[in-house]
């Protein structure tokens, strides 16, 4: 059998796949046969609206019938009848919002044509694209109510403005489910040139009278849009675009994995200018942005703070306010350690690391831009506050602690020795890892077998503590606590509801860590730093947020930047310089695994 083979044929295992996805793509595939009708694969993304959403009100109907506490635990497989999607999809879980999938595959198909293929059928991936699409339109355009008019197809270009003759058109192309894109169908969110037009255009609100959808044209209190060729770059700030004191359409809450969706696995946020204006401008629109990452250093801040510390560079160079930067959080071991960036009195903070032999590094952050514990008890203790739910972290025992870390080291230890793995195992405060020896590389699948056997190990003993197996792609782990916990404190203590909550991470297949979150909040499964940066662009716009003229206002105000993609600037202007961070850090690493500082021996 060659490699191909064999990958195939291993991603085709249960474990490797989503159930509804892989329901999707075969409901899909009758589709893209010769005789297929151009709008075929379009009414079956209709038809996966209406089971959606008869889930959904199957499982409000029970959320309803239950108490403030336990509201949040719902899920889909309490449901006494269940509805014809999770007869068809068992392991489907919790819809929290409506998903508008027909306009989001018309978006995708005009973009790539894919109802123009006739011998390839959609993807497991594009189908996870069109997902996303799809959860990012419910949450920026939620509808008021739902109502059905004739649907339409995409218009080519969409107008500049709406006209009075206009209205009765953009009335028949919204189904009065998702004011999506601004008034107009979803495809133009795809390039600048074609969200141009769309962003521009007065925004439109919608209101339902007698049943029917009609467009409130009134002018928006939050702001109105001018063409670009009549608006100079600091217009921004001039018509208050930069949010603080109106809160931007869509996620209140973003909650991100750390490795593989903010940086590459086991690397530092180091290099990704991109990345880092959109979470600045998030941060900047009153956005609450949290990192829930697997990575459990306890309260050991430095060590953080060198993973990101690329990011918080950007913070101080763009001079983000006290109020803003106070948003921004870090959740360390799943649910353990949380973390915020906050006021620091000291006039210049310095991030000082110590390696095995000695010697020091310091990273000059700045003012104010070093992160904090919060306070766990007392008076706004974030434990104190979430004791309410069972699961929360101060409910735990610390013999079940004990007892889950005792049983996991000795499943790993276990698999080391069955599978002649070249690893080695550590244990840590509240998880165990399964690593790799120095040089080594594990096979996914002793990693997968090593997962999935503690995994029904704990389950067999009746574990009451919520916990994570998973597989790190070059590692296993069992932490105590799980993302699920993670984000649902998050929510109980900012006082954030789990529709206005959205979790972007990689690993949502269940040998991954973000798996848990789809059971608390809606997600977005991607699979790259590239795919979050698009993703949070894609916010912005549709959001209405006129990234380049923003920027560049916000950086006047700020004392002068740059163009983005240079690392030089003009006489008396300031650039954030990734290429220099970059080059400082290299005389130093930290082992991922341990947290150790440790010399870099290849410089």
């Amino acid at each position: 059998m060659s490699f191909s083979s064999r990958r195939r044929n291993y991603l085709l295992t249960p474990h490797r796949r989503d159930g509804l996805i892989e329901w999707m793509k075969s409901m899909l595939m009758h589709s893209f046969v010769l005789d297929a009708l151009d709008t075929t694969a379009a009414d079956t993304f209709s038809h996966f609206e209406m089971l959606i959403d008869e889930h959904r009100l199957m499982t409000d109907k029970l959320q309803s019938e239950m108490n403030s506490n336990s509201a949040l635990h719902v899920s889909s497989s309490n449901l006494f009848v269940q509805s014809r999607l999770k007869q068809l999809v068992p392991s489907v879980g919790t819809f929290y919002t409506r998903l508008p999938l027909r306009k989001a595959f018309e978006a995708y198909n005009a973009k790539y044509g894919v109802t123009k293929r006739r011998h390839i059928c959609i993807s497991f991936n594009e189908i996870r694209h069109i997902l996303n699409l799809a959860q990012i339109l419910a949450m920026i355009h939620p509808t008021a109510g739902q109502v059905q008019i004739e649907r339409i197809g995409i218009p080519p270009r969409p107008p500049p403005a709406l006209s009075e003759g206009s209205k009765s058109e953009v009335n028949e192309q919204s189904n009065g489910q998702h004011d999506t894109s601004i008034g107009y169908e979803t495809p133009v969110m795809f390039t600048r040139k074609e969200l141009t037009n769309v962003l521009e255009t007065p925004r439109a609100t919608w209101a339902l009278d007698d049943n029917i959808a009609t467009p409130d044209l009134s002018p928006t209190p939050l702001r109105e849009y001018m063409g670009r060729d009549h608006r100079s770059d600091s217009l921004a700030i001039d018509e208050n675009l930069c949010l603080t004191t109106y809160p931007l359409p869509g996620p209140k809450l973003l909650c991100f994995d750390g490795d593989q969706t903010l940086y590459s696995d086991g690397a530092n946020f180091d290099k990704n200018q991109k990345l880092a204006k959109y979470l600045y401008l998030l941060l900047k629109h009153g956005v609450t942005i949290a990192v829930v990452t697997a990575a459990g250093y306890e309260y050991q801040t430095m060590k953080y703070e060198l993973r990101l510390s690329g990011l918080l560079t950007y913070f101080m160079e763009k001079g983000l306010e006290v109020d803003d930067l106070e948003r921004f959080y870090i959740f360390g071991g799943e649910c353990n350690y949380l973390l915020r960036v906050s006021r620091n009195n000291r006039r210049n903070a310095v991030l000082s690391l110590y390696c095995s032999s000695g010697s020091a590094f310091q990273i000059k952050l700045g003012k104010d831009y070093k992160l904090h514990a919060v306070r766990e008890d007392g008076p706004g203790g974030w434990i104190v506050s979430t004791k309410y739910f069972a699961e929360a972290p101060g409910n735990w025992p610390q013999s079940e602690i004990t007892r889950i870390l005792d049983k996991a080291e000795a499943s790993f230890q276990s698999s080391l020795s069955d599978q002649n793995m070249r690893a080695r195992i550590i244990r840590k405060k509240r998880s165990v890892g399964l690593i790799p020896k120095e040089d080594e590389k594990l096979p996914r699948e002793a990693l997968d077998e090593a997962v999935l056997r503690i995994q029904t190990e704990l389950d067999e003993a009746k574990v009451v503590l919520p916990f994570c197996a998973f597989n790190g792609g070059r590692d296993a782990w069992v932490d105590v606590g799980n993302k699920r916990v993670g984000v649902q404190v998050l929510q109980s203590y900012l006082g954030i509801p789990p529709e206005e909550t959205l979790h972007i991470g990689d690993q949502f297949l269940n040998t991954g860590n973000d798996f848990a979150a789809r059971s608390i909040c809606p997600c977005v499964w991607i699979t790259s730093p590239d795919e979050t940066t698009y993703i949070l662009k894609s916010i912005l716009r549709l959001a209405g947020v006129p990234l380049m003229s923003l920027v560049h206002s916000l950086d006047e105000k700020a004392g002068g930047y740059g163009r983005e993609d240079d690392n030089t600037g003009e006489e008396g202007k300031k650039v954030v310089d990734f290429t220099e961070m970059e080059r400082r850090l290299s005389g130093m690493k930290m082992d991922v695994f341990t947290g150790e500082i440790i010399p870099n021996k290849s410089i």
